[in-house]
């Protein structure tokens, strides 16, 4: 039996204007009052989704959340996390280096705000996430004993593509690799995924596998979309994702979520 139901924002729950459509809004709420649990699970960061977690009336006691591509689960009225998997800054020194080769700007994320590093250039992490704190600070500034969360390469497209393919091995052995959208790369440490992040969740309500429905669209949703008992990639995903999907549905532009979870649940 269906009990959690994970989802994915960008491309996926958010429409292309960066907002939860008036039906999907209804459908969801309806799914809570008859008791599943509505998660969230997004690479951001959690003050980078509050407006959403108030409209969906998450930011209640027993409501929980996933951010940073799965490196933290938390309550969502809680600091004290579930789950939270660390970066260290000597763990990116050689993407610093491969960075300043191939001429990526670098914002490096702790769990409360966003470390601009003024080495690389310009990025444009902050024009996408105009709510969260940035600092300005060189590599070598950047506070050394300290945990952070992911390492992000927020630019053009082309620069992006033109340079995955030289990405050394030690660093695809090191990081997993995941794109939420053409203009963003992020890095967080190997353990870190959604699934891994879920499957601590399940755990602490006493559910598992069986119990999960997830819905996404990109390759830092595959693992939670080949983990659920029910994984729903949106029409508008990329071929791997519908690849290890049992279920497709519309587009996020088309209510997709709504749809498959009116016809799923039985709601009209």
């Amino acid at each position: 039996m269906i009990k959690m139901i994970a989802l994915d924002l960008d491309g996926t729950l958010l429409n292309s204007q960066k907002q939860i459509s008036p039906r999907t809004v209804a459908t969801l709420h309806r799914l809570q009052q008859q008791g599943l649990k509505i998660v969230l699970c997004t690479g951001r960061a959690i003050n980078a989704i509050s407006d959403y977690l108030q409209q969906l009336n998450l930011m209640q006691a027993g409501e929980f959340v996933s951010t940073f591509n799965g490196a933290l689960v938390r309550a969502t009225m809680q600091k004290t996390p579930l789950l939270q998997i660390n970066l260290a800054k000597s763990t990116m020194q050689p993407l610093f280096t491969f960075a300043q080769q191939v001429k990526w700007p670098v914002d490096v994320l702790d769990f409360e705000q966003v470390y601009h590093i003024t080495d690389f250039g310009a990025s444009l992490y902050q024009a996408m996430n105009p709510n969260l704190k940035v600092v300005a600070t060189t590599a070598t500034q950047l506070p050394e004993q300290h945990d952070y969360s992911k390492l992000v390469i927020a630019t053009e497209p082309e620069q992006i593509n033109q340079a995955v393919p030289r990405l050394p091995e030690e660093l695809k052995a090191e990081f997993n690799v995941a794109s939420s959208r053409t203009n963003l790369l992020e890095f967080v440490p190997k353990t870190v995924t959604k699934a891994n992040a879920l499957d601590v969740l399940l755990a602490h309500l006493g559910w598992d596998r069986g119990n999960l429905m997830a819905f996404g669209d990109q390759a830092n949703d595959l693992s939670m979309i080949a983990a659920a008992n029910v994984g729903v990639a949106m029409a508008n995903a990329i071929p791997a994702v519908k690849a290890v999907a049992g279920q497709t549905t519309l587009t996020n532009d088309q209510d997709g979520v709504a749809v498959f979870l009116d016809d799923y649940f039985q709601l009209n």
